[in-house]
């Protein structure tokens, strides 16, 4: 039997949608949404003020340390090793005529249809011809790979995210997002605020894979996808190496907003203060802690194994 991770997958995946599995998606993950997400800080300005205004800050995926972060990959249609790509070329722009159906077999069955075009185009100099149909593929497979990679990088300015993680105890998190453990962990309860709350509605688990995200279906000449909401996966699908942090993300697509910005969360449940936190910084947490009647924890270091505890 499938888990609900798997059964997630197929209903945000579906090539084709509706609202019936939209909602059956947005049910299933609300149904398995942790006790609780955690939220790794280091102590600035922007952060106590996160936590004194129960905010988070959604950013621009550009900004994050993953550069492969909301990209994705399409197939290729400018492929000059693709056969019909080129045959449709010449047939568009009259280099061969459609009732040419030697020429047309002859790029068909090429191991370089672009060399065989060019070839076929200089009978009196089918090396030069040959020569040319090199340069000019190069040149057509690499303007059709950087169209795909700035359209994949103008997409990710479409999205605006928060992540949490459902480990508190990751050392490494602790090292990379919360100040090299001089920082604090936020702990909130999402799942508080019900299933019809829009928090809680566009919060997802994120997909790790080996394979980046496939957008062919939605940005092909021959479009195959019709799932409102698929295009929004490329937000959450990120590479195995990352499995680690058990991520959650709170994400804004589709130019819901335009910058980056504050957006209000439930209240903290408490705060857990890093093993190296200065005591400055922890006493300002504690205050703020007070005011609002949020419990604070003390992170510790095991004496006996490579572990975390409060």
């Amino acid at each position: 039997m499938k888990d609900w991770y798997e059964n997630y997958k197929e209903l945000v995946f579906s090539s084709e949608t509706s609202v019936e599995k939209i909602e059956q998606a947005i049910r299933l993950k609300y149904d398995h949404l942790p006790e609780l997400l955690y939220k790794y800080r280091a102590v600035n300005d922007f952060s106590l003020k996160n936590l004194e205004e129960d905010s988070v800050w959604l950013s621009d995926p550009k900004n994050f340390n993953d550069p492969y972060d909301c990209s994705f990959k399409k197939k290729d249609e400018i492929n000059p090793n693709d056969p019909d790509f080129v045959i449709e070329l010449a047939l568009n722009s009259g280099v061969i005529d459609g009732t040419d159906s030697c020429k047309i077999d002859l790029i068909r069955s090429s191991l370089n249809p672009t060399e065989t075009l060019l070839e076929l185009s200089y009978p009196d100099k089918p090396e030069y011809g040959r020569s040319f149909g090199r340069a000019l593929g190069e040149v057509v497979k690499e303007q059709g790979l950087k169209l795909t990679n700035e359209l994949s990088e103008n997409m990710k300015q479409t999205f605006k995210v928060c992540s949490f993680s459902e480990n508190p105890y990751s050392i490494l998190m602790w090292s990379h997002y919360a100040d090299f453990h001089k920082g604090f962990c936020i702990a909130y309860d999402f799942g508080s605020l019900g299933n019809e709350d829009m928090r809680t509605r566009l919060m997802s688990p994120v997909i790790y894979s080996d394979e980046m995200f496939d957008a062919s279906g939605i940005f092909g000449r021959n479009k195959t996808v019709n799932n409102i909401l698929y295009i929004n996966q490329a937000a959450l699908v990120k590479s195995k190496e990352w499995a680690y942090e058990k991520e959650w993300r709170l994400v804004f697509g589709n130019m819901t907003l335009q910058n980056e910005m504050s957006f209000r969360v439930p209240k903290a449940k408490y705060v857990i203060l890093g093993t190296k936190i200065s005591a400055e910084n922890a006493e300002k947490i504690r205050k703020i802690c007070d005011k609002k009647g949020i419990e604070v924890k003390n992170m510790s270091m095991s004496p006996m194994k490579y572990s975390l505890t409060y």
